[in-house]
Parts: C-alpha cells; structure tokens; sequence
C-alpha cells in the first residue's frame, strides 16, 4: 500500500502543476524551444528498407499496452507477464528465429526488425513503469527508451526493458531484461543501420497447480476459499528454464544516382537527389541459448513419457552468421512501369549443439540462398511487392518461399479505404532440433518431409472509422506437432484453417465501444486445435477536463470458446496436444481508469474482477494453469522531449 500511496500522491502533484493554466511571465522570455519533431521506422532486415511506424503515443485503452496483449487477444499461458506463451489464434503465432526454443518467448523478443529507429531535432525519451498487487506476488514492468541526433543524417538510442513479476501462485516468479543499443546514419549516397539487443529470461517452472479443485470448488478442498493462491500446492518446485538471446546485426546500403532539378513555384527550382539503384550489404549474427535445470521431479509428473525422473541439468545452443548482399534498380529507373527490382545472395553458417549427462554433441550447417524481389512501394494508389527465393546449397537445398502482397487505397468522400491482398506458397524444411533432440527427459530422432504451406489473406479496412475485416486462409501438408506425450509427430495428410477477423470502433456521445472479433475453423483438430471463436470488447466513456486531461472509465472483456488447449512442457518449453480437458468459454472482465495528462499517461486498473462472481470459477488458460485471480494494477508513461 505504500507504494500505492506514493504512486496517488505524485499523480495528485503532477496534475496540480500541470492541470492549473500559467501565467504569463512580466519577462520576455529570452530562449525559445524548438518545436519537437520525431520520426520513427523499422528496417526490413534482409534489404534494409523502411517502414514507417507511429510514436508511441496511445491515449485510449493504455492500460492494456503490455507485451502479452500486444501479441494477440487469446494467449495460452500461465497469467504471469514474463512467462512463456502460444496465441490461441493460429495467424498470430510468430516465428523470430530457427531456434526452436525461442518461441515460446516470441512476444517478449526483440529482434532488429522490432527496433524503432528515429530521426528527431531535440533528444527524446520515454519512461514506462508499471505495477500490479497484492504485495509479495507483485508484477513489475519497468522501460526507457532514450534517443538523440548528433547531427541531421545520426541518430543514436537506447532501449531498456525489465519484468520481475514475483507470479500469484507458488514457484512462478518470472524475470526478463532485454534491450540493447542502435544507431542510423543517412545522407545522399550512404546509410546505415546498426542494432546490438540482447534479451534475458528466467522462470521459474511450477508445472500448473496439482489439482484444478483448488479452483474450481474451493470450498470442496479445505472447506473454505479464504487461503491465497500461494497455497495451492503446484506440481514442480525448484525447476528453473533460463532462455538468453543476443543479436549484433548492421546493415548498410550505397545508391548511385543523379541530382535533378524540380520545379518548386514559377520562380524557383531545387536540386533533388534521385537514386537509381544501390548495392546492399547485411551482417547478423546471432546467438541463443537455453537450460533447463530441475533438482527433484515427483514421480507422478509425465512419469508415463520421461525417461527419467533424476537430477536433470540439460542445455542447448544455437548461433547463425549471416551475410546478405544485394543489388536493387529503384523504382525511378523505369519511368514507365514504375516498379523497383531486388536481387540478393545470402550465406548463413550455423551452429546446432546439446549438452546433457555431462556430454555434448554439436554440429554445423552452410546454407546459401539466392531470392529476387520485384516491389513498388511508391504511391498512395497503388503499391505491390513479390518476392521469391530458395536455398541452393546446405541441409536445406530446395527449399523455396514465394510471396506476393498488394495493397491499394482509394477514397469514398472523407473517408479513405485501403483493400490488401496477399498470397504465399512455402516449402520448408522442419527446425534441426525437431528431428533430432536429446535430453534427460526426451530424445527422439525424426526424418521429417518438408512442410508445404499455402496461403492467402485480403484485408478491408476504413481507419477513419475504425473498421477493419480480414479473411486468412491455410492448407498445410506434413504439419508437426507435439503430441500427447510431448515429443514431435508429423501428419501426412493436409490440414485447413480458415480465420475471420473484424475490427469494429463505434461511439455514440462519449460513449465508445472497441470490438475485435476472430472466427477461426480448423480442419483437424485433434492435431491442431484453435477456438471457434475469440473477442476482446471494451465500453467506455471518455471525455476531457481542464482542456487538458483525457479522462477514460471503462470495462474491458477478453473471451474465448471452449476447446482442448494446449498443455506446457516445462522441459521442453512446447506446448502439446491433449484431449482430456476443456478450457475456456469464460470470461475476463477488468474495470480501469485511465487518464492522459500533457506528455504523460496513468491508469489504475482491478484485472479479473469477476473472479467467482456467480460461482464460476473456471478461469483456465490451460489445464492446470489458472490465470491470475483479481489483482490491483497501475502504471504511469511518461514522455519528454528535451
């Protein structure tokens, strides 16, 4: 409660400074503050070409900008921000590297293509700090962001990102640090770009709570439902994954072209440069590790698929060394079609090894990929890119990926619509720790067939009016899972799925109500089984004081449709099929406030309110693993520009 009090204490304080109009000074003021201008993208990784993105400067509905809800509206997880987690809905599942033990962390992980590179006249930085209670399970998210030009073509910044979440219920503590530095020059003839993250995890593994009757009927266990979530009895203790990433990337990219003349007005004209193509050149390296480390593990835990239930200390590790050059014709080279042309070489080194039993085996991979990319991304009428590529030497040899999207927007009045289209056909291979893996709990040794994918996606939206409607589909041949058992199966036969998305922003006065909405139809779903049907749904009222403070009260609901979610395998970090227990088909409801004052923004917010309210109880991510019960949270961002 203290540090409640402090937080209330200094919201009162900055909205007496800020809240009450000044007074103009008797003194001419002497110095006058530029006007702060910032400019923010993300790279494409392989090319180098950018994609400009917006500040963060969210106003409605900050209390749900964590990690976790970013990801996606349905995460199986275990509650505890830090944690690690598969989306529910199957499009939004990511895959940031081939390393197979990295996926489970996907919405924490910042690669080069999640840096936000900036370009801005005065220093900017952005502070972040948020908190949930009650104390001693205390969740803490803490970020600053710092970047700065040296001059107009240099810009260098840093980011730093730190979750200690102590976790509701017994040995669920999670730690995470990531972040990391980069830096972005420009002029006419050269640019680069230049990252270094890293990113740090730590958890501790309870295996879910020993029996679901702790929280489905209480009163069943103990006679009575006054104990704390802490006292329920969880199936591990003293089990710790470790997950470490670290990421050296620099890209850079010289143009050749000419300086023109354009005519500004009748009377004068300026030089512009105008590139007509440029040779490309991208190095990353990256290394990711993982332990697995348990002590004791009871013999009633996966007794059934573990090899062995002694002391197990199991690591692995991978590192790739990439080299990408490339050549690319810019669009202004053709001045009929209009279109630019990429071709690029890519060789990729990589490193594959296990340690377990005290012994260590590893192995090298040189792969080599050619890819050729056609893209028009000039245009507010229309823009396109197609893009295909395949591996010519290596494990992977034959392999290809083809891709092409489209994207065209058009106006009806005041409102602008925008109509996106996409099409991809994919033969992959399957990771090198899917075939083979040793370790005290599994070993297996798989010749897996590629994996081909087909799919293909059209989007309508209008963002004047907060409307959006998506159709996604996939067939998937030789799909892997993990079965009942935990260990990797392939299906020979193809697998469908169909996924309906809709976004819905309507308001009326100052009532708003913020819809998202995904349909999804699997064709099988023993092997791959998805929710029919998942929401999230927010109801607010939201009006402005003083001319300057934002106000915002509002419930929010996130939802989900029963079905056989997946189970956690702490040793492995996957997650498994089952066919026993039903999750979902409840309800999260939170009740916040939320307020932007100026450059800053606070919320205090109670999460899970309808725990037990009407006697249900169900509140399940996965089998064993409840979400977390009502919980007090708050946090405050602060912006500043100087």
């Amino acid at each position: 409660m203290k540090k409640l009090g402090l937080f209330c204490a200094g919201l009162l304080l900055f909205a007496t400074v800020f809240g009450q109009p000044q007074k103009e000074s008797a003194t001419p003021q002497k110095k006058v503050l530029p006007k702060s201008e910032v400019r923010n993208w993300r790279i494409d990784e392989r090319l180098g070409f950018k994609d400009s993105v917006a500040v963060d400067t969210l106003i409605t509905s900050y209390q749900d900008n964590n990690p976790v809800n970013n990801y996606s509206i349905a995460n199986s997880w275990n509650g505890n921000l830090g944690s690690p987690l598969q989306s529910k809905i199957y499009f939004d599942r990511t895959n940031k590297t081939d390393y197979l033990f990295s996926l489970p962390y996907d919405a924490y992980v910042i690669t080069p293509e999640d840096v936000s590179f900036f370009s801005t006249n005065i220093p900017y930085s952005h502070l972040v700090y948020r908190s949930a209670l009650p104390k001693y399970s205390e969740e803490d998210y803490f970020k600053a962001l710092l970047t700065m030009n040296a001059n107009k073509r240099l810009n260098v910044g840093g980011l730093f990102n730190y979750i200690y979440a102590r976790g509701q219920y017994a040995n669920q503590a999670a730690d995470m640090k990531n972040g990391g530095f980069w830096m972005s020059y420009e002029n006419k003839h050269y640019s680069g770009n230049a990252v270094i993250m890293f990113n740090r995890f730590r958890n501790y593994e309870n295996g879910g709570i020993s029996d679901s009757t702790f929280i489905l009927n209480p009163q069943a266990v103990v006679g009575s439902a006054t104990f704390a979530p802490k006292d329920i009895p969880t199936r591990l203790n003293d089990v710790i994954s470790n997950y470490n990433n670290d990421i050296y990337f620099y890209n850079q990219r010289y143009r050749f072209g000419k300086d023109v003349e354009i005519q500004v007005n009748e009377d004068s004209v300026k030089k512009e440069f105008l590139p007509i193509s440029s040779i490309v050149h991208a190095i990353k390296f990256e290394y990711a590790r993982k332990r697995y480390h348990e002590r004791t593990v009871p013999t009633d835990f996966y007794d059934s698929t573990y090899l062995n239930t002694s002391y197990t200390n199991d690591s692995s590790c991978y590192w790739s060394l990439k080299n990408t050059v490339g050549f690319t014709l810019e669009e202004d080279f053709n001045k009929v079609l209009r279109f630019g042309l990429e071709t690029f070489v890519e060789y990729d080194l990589r490193y594959h090894a296990l340690v377990f039993d005290s012994l260590k085996k590893g192995y090298y991979e040189n792969l080599l990929k050619v890819g050729l990319q056609i893209a028009k991304r000039k245009g507010k009428v229309l823009t396109y890119d197609a893009r295909g590529e395949v591996y010519v030497l290596g494990p992977k040899a034959g392999e290809f990926n083809l891709m092409g999207n489209v994207y065209t927007i058009f106006r009806v009045k005041k409102d602008e619509l925008r109509l996106d289209g996409g099409v991809g056909f994919h033969n992959e291979t399957v990771s090198n720790f899917v075939e083979n893996y040793s370790s005290n709990h599994f070993r297996w040794d798989n010749h897996f067939k590629n994996k081909l994918r087909f799919n293909a996606k059209v989007r309508f939206s209008v963002p004047t009016r907060g409307i959006s409607l998506g159709v996604q589909m996939e067939n998937v041949k030789n799909l892997v899972y993990f079965n009942t058992k935990g260990l990797p199966e392939q299906y020979n036969g193809n697998v469908q799925v169909l996924a309906a998305d809709v976004t819905a922003n309507v308001g009326v006065w100052r009532l708003h109500l913020d819809n998202q909405l995904v349909y999804q139809f699997t064709g099988n779903r023993a092997i791959l089984p998805l929710p029919d049907l998942a929401l999230y749904s927010n109801l607010y009222y939201k009006d402005k004081f003083f001319k300057v403070l934002t106000f915002q009260a509002g419930v929010s609901v996130r939802y989900h449709t029963a079905y056989y979610g997946p189970v956690y395998v702490p040793a492995t970090g996957q997650f498994r099929i089952q066919n026993e227990t039903l999750v979902g088909n409840y309800p999260e409801l939170n009740v916040y406030l939320n307020f932007h004052l100026k450059r800053m923004r606070f919320y205090v917010q109670y999460a899970h309110w309808n725990k037990g309210v009407f006697g249900i109880n169900n509140y399940f991510s996965m089998p064993n693993y409840p979400i977390n019960p009502g919980t007090f949270q708050f946090g405050l961002s602060w912006t500043f520009y100087n």
